[in-house]
């Protein structure tokens, strides 16, 4: 059963995730179909991209899908993970991506939808950046997106309460570009931004869209700045907290979190 569904009207791709009885978790598997998709629009003269969920969707995505997460202090976060392919790919295409949000968004999934171009939602969409929930330690790189995306208070307390945030102060913040009243004027507004963009100068906008991305990177590091934080990602993967969170999860629990 295929997890992604790909489409086209003209020059703008549709990719759609397609895996509700996950919730649209980031499996190995989706984001496998998802890089499939999304560069086979980039192979084939695509100049905007739209990246939804079902029509109807309650949940966008879960986010990383938590049977993925390791037990054995490994990083599910590293560069070579295949969320963070998924992320790289999306802000190296050549066109923008547009995600078209209906339906809660959650952990890495936010990530994604920060790493979009542009943001249209429903009303009702909400999203939330969950680690502290699971005890996971955020990468630097995924940080960093979300610092260019929305002022760095509202960074703070979305990465340290876990709580969402609705689609109108998304909206007021910058995040979401348009929203719409329900699922269909979404639909019909992310498609006609996509439209828009397609009949403009193809080669500008890929030139534009290098030249931010280049501009919006994380400032360079030094060598002792990158090896304290990966120490402090080292300690809480191998924390009795991470695989608290994860036992939580599963049980259908509260965590209870030591600091150990």
């Amino acid at each position: 059963m295929a997890l992604v569904e790909s489409s086209r009207d003209g020059a703008v791709a549709v990719v759609m995730m397609a895996h509700p009885e996950r919730r649209n978790a980031l499996s190995r598997d989706l984001v496998s179909e998802l890089l499939v998709a999304l560069q086979a629009a980039a192979d084939n003269d695509c100049r905007a991209l739209v990246l939804r969920a079902q029509p109807g969707a309650r949940v966008w995505s879960a986010g990383h899908d938590v049977d993925d997460l390791p037990r054995d202090g490994q990083d599910p976060l590293a560069w070579t993970s295949p969320v963070e392919h998924l992320v790289r790919l999306v802000r190296a295409l050549p066109f923008p991506v547009i995600a078209a949000v209906e339906g809660s968004v959650w952990g890495a999934a936010c990530n994604l939808v920060v790493t979009c171009d542009l943001v249209v939602a429903t009303r009702e969409a909400t999203f939330a950046i969950t680690p502290a929930k699971l005890g996971v330690p955020y990468h630097t790189a995924g940080i960093a997106q979300f610092l260019s995306a929305l002022p760095r208070n509202v960074v703070d307390e979305m990465f340290f309460t876990a709580d969402p945030i609705d689609a109108e102060r998304a909206h007021q913040l910058g995040l979401v570009n348009r929203l719409g009243d329900d699922g269909d004027a979404m639909e019909r507004q992310a498609m006609e931004m996509a439209a828009t963009i397609a009949e403009r100068a193809p080669l500008s906008i890929r030139a534009t869209k290098a030249e931010i991305a280049v501009l919006t990177d994380a400032r360079g590091v030094t060598s002792e700045e990158f090896e304290r934080l990966a120490a402090l990602r080292r300690a809480a993967w191998n924390s009795r907290d991470y695989q608290e969170g994860l036992d939580a999860f599963h049980e259908r629990r509260s965590p209870r979190f030591t600091g150990e």
